[in-house]
């Protein structure tokens, strides 16, 4: 799978696509910091080198997006979630911030197979919700999406996110019984979601159960835990700011969009 990475952050989503064996052949991020720290992990060789654009605008207005057509399986975008949040205004299409109508843009210029998206669950009670679904299925995109968290993943804290898989529609996907339509449920959906709940409310969260957190960091060095506890072995530790976000890289100026990679994996398998 080739990726094009829209809304890169410091690359923790790109990491998690690693996991999943693909390969990046374009990062767009307009931060400059986390322009410099993808730059640095391609020269350390943890991320695949390929071009580093800035303003996504930019990228759609100077043809860049054109030249990627036929050459992506994927696109990734983590768009700005700020227009949807629920600690925000809700401002929605009325943000400066908003990006999804240049998202949207680049999709359907490019035209990949798969886009794989990523967002506040506060979005799902956001009108604007609408607008997304709708512009996906006007694109030629069946939609499918789950919010999932790391907790649910196994990890000693929440940060819970909603994920969307489009995949572009033809007659092998439209005859496919299994796959799961708009407002469909997913049992393994469930299932992971369960656990998190199981949990007494505010234990998932950072630092807020430090036994909690210790007995999983005991599990991770006998490797006793569940089959995903070792991914948390190198959770990065920066107290109650966040945990979950890419370990053994910069954080502090790049928390707000950092993707957890053990959690892109497993949101992309379920909803794939």
């Amino acid at each position: 799978m080739k990726e094009l990475s829209l809304f890169t952050g410091a690359g923790g989503g790109v990491l998690g696509s690693k996991l999943l064996g693909w390969t990046t052949i374009g990062y767009v991020e307009y931060e400059k910091y986390c322009q410099k720290i993808l730059k640095q992990r391609i020269a350390d060789g943890i991320l695949d080198a390929a071009p580093i654009f800035g303003d996504i605008r930019k990228f759609i207005s100077e043809g860049y997006a054109e030249a990627y057509k036929d050459m992506v399986d994927v696109i990734s975008a983590g768009f700005p979630c700020q227009p949807f949040s629920v600690a925000g205004k809700g401002l929605g299409e009325d943000d400066p911030r908003n990006m999804w109508p240049a998202t949207i843009e680049c999709i359907r210029i490019i035209r990949p197979r798969y886009c794989l998206l990523e967002n506040v669950p506060g979005l799902l009670i956001h009108d604007y919700i609408k607008r997304i679904f709708g512009d996906l299925a006007e694109s030629g995109y069946d939609v499918r999406w789950t919010c999932l968290s790391a907790a649910a993943c196994g990890a000693p804290h929440l940060r819970n996110r909603l994920w969307i898989v489009a995949t572009l529609a033809d007659a092998e996907t439209l005859a496919d019984p299994s796959l799961r339509r708009c407002g469909e449920q997913e049992e393994g959906q469930n299932q992971l979601q369960g656990r998190a709940k199981t949990e007494r409310p505010g234990a998932a969260l950072a630092d807020a159960d430090g036994n909690r957190e210790k007995r999983n960091q005991s599990q991770n060095r006998q490797g006793s835990g569940s089959k995903q506890s070792g991914w948390w072995r190198f959770e990065p530790d920066v107290g109650r700011v966040a945990h979950g976000v890419a370990a053994r890289m910069d954080r502090l100026k790049a928390l707000g969009n950092g993707q957890v990679p053990q959690v892109v994996k497993t949101a992309w398998e379920l909803l794939k």
